[in-house]
């Protein structure tokens, strides 16, 4: 992994479910801390699942759930960001896992299935896993005979590393790739390990790649990943971790991983998702400007047809043109939202990073 000059992002060791045919359990530790209200959920992670998540999941599985925080002069990601910091550095169940939650409840495949393109889209460890195997740098070995045990994946047996072997060089090359969204959303310039991980002795929480074991368990049940090994992602998922993902078809994905139950997404978290796909994340200011015009373009392109439109909370950010009655909508996007995106980029001020 590179080293630049600060600010970096510093990834925690990969942490899922420890019983990898288990997704269900990040399902009951979320309906476990939304239950809490004795007393806010502050402290490191691993303090919070100490307090709050024991006899519900072990501290390891626990941590994948968690965004990001600082400790001393570091950004930390331990997990997925599925419990996420707020304005007064209180953890709080995320839209994402509110959705997960309800869908989960409703119809648990679904819910599973949901899980899975969250992964898929947030989490850098299995983004980068896939990305190895699809280009033949890493290879799966002996799948079902590890989707039978407890082992976990493990180097040199079950998982071949062909090339980029070494710690050091595992995400080599696919930092944007692996993960863009993080590194826009912390202003990073790159990844690094975080130093106490370095430093734990194996079988304590080390560096190790054997947690992927869980989420391909979850892309198997799923239908994403055959008995054999064999890797098959849905069309939209494919695009965004391959990066040829169309404007139109990113803000479908992300409104339907945010959707709840009546269809309904917050505005502006939903665009602030875009623009992180695409490697930025502006100030207010400007993310305000970029916002208003982008819309007026979308919808005088009838790109974004506007179903129902509601008011929400503070924590959903900016109505559409700052209209406090239209925080959430529901609505469906067509393929003119690419042009619509494309030339509203001006109003950001920036240079496009990549073009999709």
């Amino acid at each position: 992994m590179t080293a630049p000059s600060e600010p970096l992002l510093h990834l925690e060791r990969p942490a899922f479910w420890t019983e990898p045919g288990d997704p269900e359990s990040w399902f009951r530790a979320l309906d476990a801390l939304a239950a809490q209200r004795s007393a806010p959920l502050t402290g490191t992670p691993r303090a919070v699942a100490d307090r709050c998540l024991s006899g519900v999941i072990s501290r390891r599985g626990a941590v994948g759930l968690f965004g990001l925080f600082r400790r001393e002069d570091r950004t930390l990601l331990p997990g997925v960001g599925l419990v996420a910091r707020d304005a007064d550095d209180r953890w709080e169940l995320t839209d994402d896992a509110h959705a997960l939650l309800r869908h989960w409840k409703d119809e648990p495949a679904r819910g599973l299935e949901r899980l899975s393109a969250l992964l898929l889209r947030e989490s850098p460890w299995l983004r980068l896993l896939l990305l190895r195997l699809q280009r033949g740098d890493w290879e799966l070995r002996h799948w079902a005979a590890v989707r039978s045990g407890r082992a976990g994946l493990k180097a040199g047996v079950s998982l071949l590393l062909h090339r980029h072997g070494e710690p050091a060089a595992w995400f080599a090359g696919l930092e944007q790739r692996t993960a863009g969204r993080w590194l826009a959303r912390t202003r990073s310039v790159g990844m690094a390990y975080d130093p106490d991980v370095l430093k734990r002795r194996k079988r304590k929480d080390n560096l190790s790649l054997a947690p992927l074991a869980a989420p391909l368990h979850l892309l198997e049940s799923v239908g994403w990943l055959s008995r054999t090994g064999d890797v098959t992602l849905p069309g939209a998922l494919a695009a965004d971790l391959a990066g040829t993902s169309t404007p139109a078809q990113a803000l479908s994905d992300i409104t339907a991983g945010q959707a709840d139950l009546r269809g309904f997404v917050a505005v502006e978290p939903v665009l602030r998702a875009l623009l992180a796909t695409y490697g930025v994340s502006p100030g207010d200011d400007t993310f305000a400007r970029w916002m208003d015009t982008l819309m007026e373009l979308a919808m005088a392109r009838g790109a974004l047809e506007l179903l129902d439109a509601e008011p929400g909370q503070a924590r959903h950010g900016r109505g559409l043109h700052a209209d406090a009655s239209r925080k959430l909508v529901r609505w469906v996007v067509h393929s003119e939202f690419n042009d619509a995106f494309h030339n509203a980029w001006a109003a950001l001020g920036t240079e496009r990073e990549q073009t999709r």
